[in-house]
């Protein structure tokens, strides 16, 4: 019954701070992910040559970047659970030499973000991210829902920025769901353009995707095949907040195809 109360506490957090529509777009799309899902992404990109904007989080927050075998144990203990994470998905990602930054208040964990230098993470349904030698990727970032509005996200954006420069980094690239209307402020703010916009829609059982990209090419960016799963395959249908643990799981999907897949499957 405290777990009830808990999960609808957090549902009506998620809605107070989102527009009625987002909401009611997030709840169709959860009710129907067995059987299609869909998803879209705004991509944006930071140059790291030209001079950083700070934060402009007002609270006082410490942020610490762990990553590699002495950070392991520190960060299980800080962040099993949060955000539905599992030890066994910071492992997963430690082993491939992503590393986090996690905000706290005091002592309490508040926030984290997550940075790979990997290419090939996925993104979605065989959608795979392409990244350059002097690149990384911004991903999985996630403020508790009683801490948010206090541009947390915008402290651990700023702080993995300047880690991955000082690493001989020279751009970072970072995608937000259109739906997250809270994680685009932090763009807004810093005046950040979109390079490019890609609509996934994913057909559950035909194993059918179809992709589209707006405003620079598909092939740019990602490739068509699997990626570096960020979690352990145990439970892609889980990964839910407020409303999605109360209304089930959830649809991410869009009817839109690359010039490219068209290409491949007229060649086949």
């Amino acid at each position: 019954m405290k777990s009830i109360h808990h999960e609808l506490r957090r549902a009506w957090e998620q809605v107070r701070r989102r527009h009625p529509l987002v909401s009611l777009l997030l709840v169709i799309r959860k009710t129907f992910r067995p059987f299609v899902n869909w998803d879209i992404f705004d991509v944006f990109e930071t140059d790291l040559r030209l001079p950083l904007p700070e934060s402009y989080s007002k609270g006082k927050f410490d942020v610490r970047i762990y990553g590699g075998p002495k950070d392991l144990k520190r960060t299980i203990e800080d962040l099993t659970s949060f955000n539905d994470l599992l030890p066994v998905d910071i492992e997963l990602r430690f082993g491939r030499g992503d590393v986090v930054g996690v905000a706290y208040a005091a002592d309490q964990v508040v926030g984290c973000m997550w940075l790979t230098f990997a290419n090939g993470t996925e993104l979605e349904f065989g959608t795979s991210w392409i990244m350059n030698a002097a690149e990384a990727l911004r991903y999985d970032s996630f403020v508790r829902p009683d801490w948010r509005g206090r541009a947390i996200h915008s402290l651990l954006n700023d702080a993995l920025n300047r880690y991955a420069r000082e690493r001989g980094i020279l751009r970072t690239l970072g995608e937000i769901s259109v739906l997250n209307s809270q994680s685009l402020s932090l763009p807004k703010h810093l005046r950040r353009v979109r390079t490019m916009r890609v609509v996934v829609f994913h057909v559950r059982g035909l194993n059918w995707t179809y992709r589209k990209a707006v405003g620079a090419p598909f092939e740019s960016r990602f490739a068509i095949e699997p990626g570096l799963p960020n979690r352990n395959p145990r439970y892609q249908f889980g990964n839910c907040h407020g409303l999605c643990k109360i209304i089930g799981p959830v649809a991410h999907s869009f009817p839109f195809q690359t010039p490219h897949e068209t290409k491949r499957k007229t060649i086949s």
